[in-house]
Parts: structure tokens; sequence; C-alpha cells
């Protein structure tokens, strides 16, 4: 298979572990959390590093981001990623204005063969942002992709279907979603951590104006946010004997026409 370059999509997002307070501000809940690497992102820079090993192509990691997310970065490249690029600007919560600024990059960046993403962001859980990509570049792309493997004609690609796995032999250009099964991400040695400690991140700016166009709003726009609320309800079932409980159970369940 001919593979020169190939990119992988990288997300920060808050921590999942943290406590997200919604206020009265403008700003998305959670920007004040410890920010992490997207889980199934890091799939795809495993992915993507196998696939260096099996083709000695170049792997640039690209991420939309702040100052933050260069330790992160700085991280796959101690996983055997060659190059990590942010790009300067937040789009982290609209899927379409981040595909725009990513496809935007992907191109002034003089194209790639493949591009690898996580099936779907941590925090949104949206999976669109890869197809918007694939679609604006004119890539073909596969969705929710658990193996891949380098082959004579391209990459094989299998992922889940009905009773097993649909497999496909993929040619570049190609853009693939990875799911969390499709690997074990690497943990990079201390020495390597180290190693790529000072190691410079590459910083690109993205013109809005030069952004590919997509169907759909230019933003998207937030017309509300609200936390779910709920009244909980317990009743106690009391009887001196299991079957006088058991009696009283049934009768509750009858009123409440569970049964």
């Amino acid at each position: 298979m001919v593979c020169r370059k190939l990119a992988v999509l990288f997300k920060i997002v808050p921590d999942p572990e943290g406590v997200f307070k919604m206020d009265e501000s403008g700003d998305f809940p959670g920007k004040d959390l410890p920010q992490i690497p997207s889980i199934f992102d890091e799939n795809a820079v495993e992915a993507a590093v196998k696939i260096k090993e099996a083709t000695n192509c170049k792997v640039s990691v690209v991420c939309v981001g702040r100052a933050d997310a260069e330790p992160m970065l700085r991280r796959t490249l101690a996983m055997g990623v060659d190059e990590a690029i942010r790009i300067e600007a937040d789009a982290s919560w609209d899927s379409l204005g981040a595909a725009r600024v990513l496809a935007a990059a992907l191109r002034e960046l003089g194209g790639f063969d493949v591009v690898l993403c996580g099936r779907e962001a941590a925090d949104t859980g949206a999976g669109l942002v890869g197809p918007y990509i694939a679609q604006a570049l004119g890539m073909s792309f596969l969705t929710l992709v658990n193996d891949i493997k380098v082959v004579d004609g391209g990459l094989e690609v299998r992922r889940p279907c009905d009773g097993g796995h649909d497999v496909f032999i993929c040619r570049p250009p190609i853009l693939l979603t990875v799911s969390g099964e499709a690997n074990r991400p690497r943990m990079p040695s201390v020495l390597k951590m180290l190693k790529v400690k000072n190691s410079p991140i590459r910083r690109l700016l993205v013109d809005s104006q030069s952004a590919i166009p997509l169907p759909g709003p230019a933003k998207a726009e937030v017309l509300g946010r609200s936390t779910p609320s709920f009244v909980g309800q317990c009743d106690f079932i009391h009887g001196a004997t299991a079957a006088e409980m058991a009696s009283g159970l049934l009768e509750a369940l009858r009123a409440e026409r569970v049964i």
C-alpha cells in the first residue's frame, strides 16, 4: 500500500470524572476542569503508529485546542507520532465548525493519504466530525472500525455488523473512525516521555474565511442549557413474614399498573 502521509485528528476534552457545574455565563460547563485526551482518539493514534511501522509513512497529529493541550500532544510523540500540530481555535462543542476548520487545515498541510479519528468525541458523543471532514475533502470514509491491517491492496478494515464483521479493502485517500475495540493504546516509557518533554508543537492558524464550505449553519447556536431534574420516591414494603412482604409487593405493583 502506498501511504506517505497519515493524519490523526486528536481532541482534548474535560475530565469526565470531574464535577460539571452550570453557571449563568455563556461558557460551556467543564472548561475549568482538567483536560484529557478523548479516549477513542488514543485508539486512532495507536492504529496510526501501527500503520507507520508497516509502511514507514509520516504520522501527524492534528488538534484544535488551547495551549493546555500541548503536553498531551507531546505524549503522542512519545507513542511514535512524527509531528504534532495544534490549531489555535475553539470549536470543541461545534461538530460542524470543527470539521470546517480541520478540513481547511488538512488541505493547507498538503493533503493526506489516510486520516484517522476516534469513533466519537468523549464529551459530545456526536461522531460527526470525521464524516463531515470526509465530505468536505471528497474522501471515502468508513465509521466504527475495530480492526485495521496493512495489505498489498491497501488497508483491510473490519467493522461489526449483525452476526459478524464487514470486511473492506480500502485504498487511499480514506478516512476511518476508530472504535475502542480496535486496539489497546501503548503506554510510552518514562525515557520516551522525557525525550519529548521540550519537543516543539507546530501551531497553525486557519483563516475562518478559508474554511471549506459545508451544508448547515456557519456556527452552532446554543439556545439553552439545563441540568436534568427528578424527584425520587421510595416505598418500603412491610410484613412480618416473607409471604406478607411478597403479597404487599404484588399489591403495590398492581396499584401502579406494572403488572
